[in-house]
C-alpha cells in the first residue's frame, strides 16, 4: 500500500509544473507543497518573484469534465462579485480563462484551477461546537444565491440525487463494493435496510425548489478555513444540485458516528435557520441526508484507497457505520439535535 500511494504522488508532483506553465508561472516556482490528495491533488505554491502563494488543484483525469469545471469557477466568481460568502479568488490563464489544460502524463488532457491564497485552517473535532452556527449561516447564504442566480448557458454540474450518490450512476460506486463491509457480521443486511429507509423518506421529502438545487457537495471541515473573524469556504469541485441539507451531512463528514454530532447539528441548525427559514419536514430529513452521506462515503473509502486519507480510515469505517444505521433503522440517530435547534 504504501507503494503504491507513493507512486500515485510522484504522478501528481511530475503535473505542477506544466499547468503552472499554462499560467505562465512556471519559471518563477520556488516550491510546491502537497496540501490534499483526495478527488484532485492540491498544492500550495510559492513563487520567487511574489509574496503570497497560489494554490493550484489538478484534477483527476476523467472525474470532471472542462465545462464543468468552468461552471464551478464561474459560480465562485459570481459568489464573489455579489458579497454572498467568502471563498478564494479563482485565478484565470493569462488568456482569460478559468481553467487550464494541458498534455497529463500519459499524454491525456488533464485539467487544472488555480486559486488566491486564504487564510486559515481547517477544525477539528474539538473546534465544531462553536464553528458549526456560523457554517450554517454562511451555507443558507450560499443556498440563497443558488436560488437568486440565473445561470450562465453552457453551465453544468452533477446531480447529487440518490442514484448519483449511492446508485449505479455513483462515481465512487456502491456502498456493497467495499470488502470491509463483510467484517462486521450482518453489516451488509443492516446497511440495505437503512439504504431503503432513506430512500423512502427522500422521496416522501421531495425535490421541490425550496428543498432541492445547487449545493457545495462537500462542505466537510477540510473545506473549510477557519479564522478568528471568519469562515471561508474552499472546493467548490463537487457543486452541484442536491438537496440543500445534504450539505450539513457534508459537514459530518467522516465524524457521523460520533457521540457528539447531535449538538453539532443543533449548532449548524440554529446559524441556518437565522438566514434561511426551515420546516419540521426540513429538520426530520437530517438523519436520512446523513445516512445517505456516510453510504456513500463508505464507497468512497474503498475507492480511493490509493489516497492516503482514505487508507487511514479503513477497515474501522465500515463498522462504525454499521452503528450508525442501526441508530437510525430505530429512529434514534440525531433526533437530539431536531428538539435542540
Amino acid at each position: 500500500m504504501a507503494d503504491t500511494l507513493a507512486t500515485a504522488r510522484l504522478t501528481w508532483d511530475r503535473q505542477v509544473t506544466a499547468a503552472l506553465a499554462v499560467y505562465g508561472r512556471d519559471t518563477a516556482l520556488a516550491e510546491a507543497r502537497l496540501l490534499s490528495l483526495s478527488e484532485n491533488a492540491t498544492y500550495l505554491c510559492a513563487f520567487t518573484d511574489a509574496a503570497e502563494p497560489l494554490v493550484l488543484r489538478l484534477h483527476r483525469p476523467g472525474f470532471r469534465t472542462l465545462p464543468q469545471i468552468r461552471s464551478e469557477l464561474l459560480w465562485i466568481e459570481r459568489l464573489r462579485a455579489d458579497g454572498a460568502v467568502r471563498t478564494p479568488a479563482v485565478v484565470r490563464t493569462p488568456s482569460g480563462e478559468p481553467a487550464a489544460s494541458f498534455p497529463g502524463a500519459d499524454g491525456a488532457l488533464q485539467h487544472a484551477a488555480l486559486f488566491e491564497f486564504a487564510p486559515g485552517a481547517e477544525p477539528d473535532a474539538t473546534d465544531f461546537a462553536s464553528v458549526m452556527e456560523v457554517v450554517g449561516r454562511e451555507t443558507a447564504a450560499l443556498h440563497d444565491h443558488a436560488r437568486r442566480w440565473r445561470r450562465p448557458e453552457g453551465f453544468t454540474r452533477p446531480d447529487w440525487d440518490l442514484d448519483h450518490l449511492i446508485g449505479a450512476a455513483s462515481l465512487w460506486g456502491r456502498w456493497r463494493d467495499n470488502p470491509d463491509v463483510a467484517l462486521t457480521p450482518g453489516g451488509a443486511e443492516v446497511l440495505a435496510r437503512a439504504e431503503e429507509k432513506l430512500a423512502r423518506e427522500l422521496r416522501a421529502y421531495g425535490r421541490g425548489e425550496a428543498v432541492f438545487g445547487l449545493i457545495h457537495g462537500d462542505l466537510r471541515a477540510a473545506n473549510l478555513l477557519v479564522t478568528a473573524d471568519a469562515v471561508r469556504l474552499i472546493d467548490f469541485d463537487d457543486c452541484g444540485t442536491g438537496w440543500f441539507l445534504y450539505d450539513l451531512a457534508c459537514s459530518l463528514s467522516f465524524l457521523e458516528h460520533d457521540a457528539r454530532a447531535d449538538g453539532w447539528v443543533a449548532a449548524w441548525l440554529r446559524g441556518y435557520a437565522s438566514r434561511r427559514p426551515l420546516g419540521d419536514a426540513d429538520v426530520a430529513a437530517v438523519p436520512a441526508l446523513v445516512m445517505l452521506r456516510r453510504l456513500m462515503l463508505v464507497a468512497w473509502v474503498h475507492k480511493r484507497g490509493d489516497t492516503p486519507f482514505a487508507a487511514s480510515l479503513r477497515p474501522a469505517f465500515a463498522a462504525q457505520s454499521v452503528d450508525v444505521a442501526r441508530r437510525y433503522l430505530a429512529d434514534g440517530y440525531l433526533t437530539a439535535a431536531g428538539r435542540a435547534r
